[in-house]
């Protein structure tokens, strides 16, 4: 084989600069390498970021433990509500059953007693299941609305005692002492 010829004469570059024909062209230079790896703040950028991420991860973890708890929660909720319902429902209907079959028990007893006259035992039957039912009404209305006033009273009374404790007066007293009022009196005292 034989050797390429070579032209030993330096040539002059072609207009404008750039390699001549024959000369091969240059690479471009190198940029400076960078080594991440030798760099302190780069790793800890590197390290933050990771961090960062690890910390998202957790905290969206976090965060759907919480919405499936909340969930979980309103489903039992729920599904007591509905347990809580047929039990009533049940329950209504049997206390129901019973309490008719005692009127209907009742009231055909009182039929014979009255020689076989169903309908005035019928009759007289509602009257007196009517009457106990009011009557435990106003029972207990009665009882109710007493044991309100009372807790009422007492509350303004306690309250009336700590201002005279205070400010050595209370309302009613700074109310009589207040010019161009009119005295009245006092229910109770």
């Amino acid at each position: 084989m034989s050797s390429p010829v070579h032209d030993s004469t330096p040539r002059t570059p072609p207009v404008g600069g750039g390699p001549t024909p024959i000369d091969p062209p240059s690479p471009p230079p190198n940029p400076p390498e960078t080594d991440d790896t030798h760099n302190p703040a780069a790793q800890a950028f590197a390290r933050i970021k990771g961090d960062l991420e690890e910390l998202k991860e957790y905290g969206s973890y976090y965060v759907a433990t919480k919405v499936d708890g909340v969930k979980r929660t309103i489903r039992n909720v729920g599904l007591y509500a509905a347990l809580g319902v047929v039990g009533l429902t049940a329950g209504g209907a049997i206390v129901a059953t019973a309490a008719g079959l005692l009127i209907v028990g009742l009231a055909e007893g009182l039929g014979r007693l009255f020689g076989d006259r169903y309908w005035l035992g019928d009759i007289v039957a509602g009257l007196i299941v009517l009457g106990v039912v009011g009557g435990a009404a106003w029972f207990m209305m009665r009882k109710l609305t007493g044991a309100w006033r009372s807790q009422t009273v007492k509350k303004y009374e306690q309250r009336k005692q700590s201002q005279r404790e205070r400010f050595g007066h209370d309302l009613s007293n700074r109310a009589a002492q207040a010019p161009g009022s009119a005295k009245r009196p006092q229910k109770g005292h």
